[in-house]
């Protein structure tokens, strides 16, 4: 199991632990570029479904591209001499971005933790720390 945990902090969700960089960076896109502000238009899910929007998008801190089925994020501050890149499907990262407005910017909860295993995605939410 991969794991990234973000904490609560003044009105923002900060990087609070992981196991590797392919799901720190996801953890980086959602708490930074996607975030629980006003959303802009289009949003990310308005980007992933139509190809009409280009191929490529970037936020803050990270850029995705669009292969075939296969959306590619990548931390464009890597210090890495060949940048890490996490690989999902359109439907995981529509999926993520949805369960992120739900469980997270409706609910501000005070812990999360973003879970990789089995091929899928999952956001757990917790007013305690995770062990």
């Amino acid at each position: 199991m991969e794991y990234v945990k973000l904490l609560y902090s003044l009105n923002s969700y900060s990087y609070n632990g992981g196991s590797c960089i392919k799901i720190d960076i996801l953890g980086c896109f959602l708490s930074t570029d996607v975030g629980c502000g006003i959303q802009t238009s289009p949003t990310y899910q308005d980007w992933i479904q139509d190809d009409s929007l280009g191929y490529a998008v970037s936020g803050n801190i990270t850029c995705l591209e669009k292969e075939g089925d296969i959306i590619i994020l990548e931390d464009m501050l890597s210090e890495e001499k060949i940048p890490t890149k996490v690989k999902l499907s359109r439907k995981q990262l529509v999926q993520l971005l949805d369960d992120w407005q739900e469980k997270v910017c409706k609910t501000k909860p005070q812990y999360i933790m973003i879970k990789y295993e089995n091929d899928q995605y999952t956001i757990e939410t917790s007013e305690t720390p995770f062990d």
